[in-house]
């Protein structure tokens, strides 16, 4: 049971929610109360994040059946019922609602917010052309700007134009892995992504946001942190080696889910974590 509510709630999915966490350690501000109030703020954040990926799960339930691998998630193999389900998405969503209020009424609002466009996006502009990209790209920006809310600290304007592309380039490979897949021939997004796309444009689409997104790093580390280092020529070349790994995996219609496809290409993590590591260790030392 327990385990069933994990994968509800789409625990691995919180990663994405670090972002929140982005906004102090970029600006190389560690105060313990600053990551104290973040961490409640992640916590409570990504509660109702997940009530809202349940509501979604709910909505998506036919779709989720007919697709090859959503159909084993929680509610769509049956593992737990629609009624179990709506129980946890209530009760997980008042439990963020309450640590937000108490932690910060503002980014509770924006949070509140969040959570509708969420649902939005999941039963009406996922299949709308240029809102399902956009969107969500969108809403990886919105994360990070909820750190520079919560502890009043400025973000630089390239380091949210790296958020952008990069996560325009994550979007973008998700629909044309799911528009490359052979596997999802009655898959009402990949008919929408039909309609919407071909295969070249959103091609372009990735090629273009991962150079841009290594553009505006450099341009985030030139304009924005106190002093150049050598270290961050080592972040690029792990940058460069992601993202040529990331586009072909998107071609081999294999990054349909960034986070799941992590864990199984042991080289995509790698350049990633490296990445992470060599700009990390620019900034704090």
């Amino acid at each position: 049971m327990t385990y069933n509510i994990l994968k509800l709630i789409r625990l691995e999915q919180w990663a994405k929610n670090l972002l929140i966490f982005l906004v102090p350690i970029s600006a190389a501000k560690l105060e313990q109360e600053i990551f104290y109030n973040l961490f409640s703020i992640f916590i409570g954040f990504s509660l109702i994040v997940s009530s809202g990926y349940i509501v979604n799960d709910i909505l998506d339930l036919e779709s989720d059946r007919a697709h090859y691998i959503k159909r084993n998630r929680v509610l769509a193999s049956g593992k737990l019922s629609i009624y179990q389900g709506k129980i946890i998405s209530v009760i997980i969503f008042l439990c963020g609602v309450l640590i937000l209020f108490a932690a910060n009424p503002l980014v509770l609002l924006f949070s509140l917010i969040y959570l509708l466009l969420s649902v939005l996006y999941s039963k009406y502009l996922k299949y709308i052309k240029f809102f399902d990209i956009s969107l969500i790209s969108i809403f990886f920006v919105y994360r990070t700007y909820l750190g520079s809310l919560a502890t009043d600290i400025y973000i630089s304007n390239y380091l949210l134009l790296v958020i952008l592309f990069s996560s325009l380039a994550l979007v973008t490979g998700k629909k044309l892995s799911i528009h490359l897949d052979e596997n999802l021939d009655y898959s009402k997004v990949k008919k929408s992504i039909g309609r919407n796309y071909n295969s070249k444009f959103l091609k372009r689409i990735i090629q273009f946001s991962l150079s841009l997104t290594l553009i505006t790093y450099n341009l985030w580390v030139f304009f924005s942190l106190d002093s150049l280092k050598l270290v961050f020529i080592f972040a690029n070349l792990f940058l460069v080696l992601f993202s040529k790994r990331f586009y072909n995996l998107s071609l081999s219609s294999k990054t349909e889910d960034f986070i799941s496809i992590l864990k199984i290409d042991k080289i995509l993590l790698f350049n990633f974590l490296l990445f992470i590591f060599f700009t990390l260790f620019g900034i704090l030392f």
